[in-house]
């Protein structure tokens, strides 16, 4: 195998290291959500201020993001990630009050609008073209393996060392990894998709006729299918998929912000809710892994309803669990919960569906927009619901809004123009 066969994989694997390091950093902070607290003595709901700064910042980004990805090329905004995410961590490990810990977030939603999904999306569709939402979906679901793997590790390092100097380390190993991946593994991208013929070097045409010329000039590569931004903005079906994602935003990130906090309200003891929580990611791994596959072999609207109708039923157990205290309903209803994961890469999964692959990487970045849009408001939402009225309301009103997320998502894939278009 040559060094050019070679260069799909390592740009894939490149690709799963930045974000496995830059976005597992979320994962260890949501898991040591409880200690974080009490290490800047604050609250609750002053605490999720700063995930809500987060996804803010990340909206805001993500309205010029679009532009910005491509003005800057996405391999440097994945090292624009790397470097900014490092900074955060160091920030999150200094915190003794809410302030630096408000600055780090705000950091960390310019990494999300530019450096992290939509930007990998981008990478990968010039090496694989049309196969990058399955390849996405792989690419998330080692991801999810490893991360699982990093809170099982940082349910073991809490042991033996303070969560600051965990921090700490784990900063250096985002910067080094992902420098060397962007650098080494990823290197230089192709200026043309996947999947486009490479023009054949002709004879001379100044020695050959004019006819003769156009003749052996080769074929223009293919336009990939589908339909711009531009032209998707004039469609409801992209207005619908805004909205659908505001929404899914809201049970996987308050399910996140919030699964350790929800654990440790019935008793359970802070070091097993991480390691329960680190069986969670596990289960995450597994279902992100496969649903780029899913999503291709079953359709959009199938995979929609797996995915949230699965979440609600998830929370359903876990709720009655609060009151029963039942071991199967608790270990039950965090695998269909884990049926969330993917939300995240719902845009990279449908797009193709939807919209074609044309605008691929734009239309990526309205989508991360809308997920982070909804994600703005879930944080202290969920927050002051759980603190006012419990941690059983909150996570039911995260459910609901998966379900609101799924028919918005169905009413968009009926009305998604490619869909018009086969039908024709």
């Amino acid at each position: 195998m040559d060094a050019s066969s070679k260069r799909p994989m390592m740009a894939a694997i490149g690709c799963a290291i930045i974000l496995t390091v830059g976005l597992g950093s979320t994962s260890l902070l949501n898991a040591i959500a409880v200690l974080l607290v009490e290490g800047m003595n604050t609250d609750l709901v002053t605490y999720a201020f700063g995930p809500m700064l987060a996804t803010i910042f990340a909206f805001l980004g993500s309205l010029v993001g679009t532009k910005l990805i491509d003005r800057i090329t996405p391999k440097r905004c994945l090292l624009i990630g790397s470097v900014c995410t490092a900074i955060a961590l160091t920030l999150f490990a200094m915190a003794t009050g809410p302030v630096m810990w408000y600055i780090g977030n705000v950091i960390n939603g310019i990494v999300l609008a530019i450096g992290a999904h939509a930007s990998a999306a981008g990478v990968l569709s010039r090496f694989y073209g049309e196969r990058t939402p399955t390849v996405f979906g792989v690419v998330v679901g080692v991801m999810s393996f490893i991360i699982a793997g990093l809170v099982f590790i940082e349910s073991l390092l809490l042991q033996v060392f303070d969560y600051r100097t965990i921090i700490y380390g784990y900063a250096v190993i985002v910067l080094v990894l992902g420098v060397f991946s962007n650098v080494v593994l990823i290197g230089k991208v192709p200026a043309m998709p996947a999947g486009a013929p490479v023009p054949e070097v002709a004879d001379d045409p100044a020695e050959l006729g004019e006819a003769e010329a156009a003749a052996t000039a080769p074929p223009a590569p293919p336009a990939p299918g589908g339909i711009t931004l531009k032209e998707a903005m004039r469609t409801p079906a992209l207005y619908l998929f805004f909205a659908a994602m505001v929404f899914a935003s809201f049970p996987l990130n308050g399910f996140s912000a919030y699964s350790s906090n929800f654990l440790a309200s019935s008793g359970l003891d802070a070091s097993f809710v991480v390691t329960l929580l680190s069986v969670f990611a596990l289960l995450v791994a597994v279902v992100s892994l496969v649903a780029g596959k899913v999503s291709e072999k079953l359709g959009a609207s199938i995979s929609s309803i797996i995915v949230f109708a699965g979440f609600a039923a998830g929370i359903a157990l876990l709720v009655m669990w609060l009151s029963s205290l039942s071991d199967g309903m608790l270990y039950g209803g965090l695998v269909l919960c884990a049926l969330i994961g993917p939300v995240q890469i719902l845009p990279a999964l449908f797009i193709p569906q939807l919209f074609g692959m044309k605008d691929y990487t734009a239309i990526n970045a309205v989508g991360m927009g809308a997920f982070y849009l909804g994600g703005t408001a879930v944080f202290l939402i969920a927050a002051a619901i759980m603190q006012n009225i419990g941690f059983g309301m909150g996570f039911i009103v995260l459910a609901v809004s998966g379900v609101v997320a799924c028919v918005l998502f169905l009413l968009a894939i009926a009305a998604s123009p490619v869909r018009k278009m086969m039908k024709k």
